[in-house]
């Protein structure tokens, strides 16, 4: 998946930019408000830091695996 975060200078520009990006289909593209982007931007910086910082829990595929098991199987009974 890419993004791409957009300053367009005037109203028509953007008007035209909304109708041509309205034409595809929701799976392809997604339109995110300007401010969910720098929300978002912002929580994957402060996670990017803790991973540098080793202050994350990170875990394997296997151990991921583990964990969705137990998690699935508590809830199944």
């Amino acid at each position: 998946m890419e993004n791409i975060h957009l300053k367009v200078s005037t109203r028509e520009a953007y008007k035209d930019l909304m109708e041509f990006l309205e034409k595809f289909d929701k799976n392809e593209l997604e339109i995110i408000p300007d401010s969910d982007f720098e929300k978002q931007k912002a929580e994957l910086e402060k996670e990017l830091e803790a991973i540098e910082n080793g202050d994350s829990d990170l875990m394997d595929i296997e151990e991921y695996d583990s964990y969705l098991e137990k998690v699935i199987n508590e809830y199944e009974d």
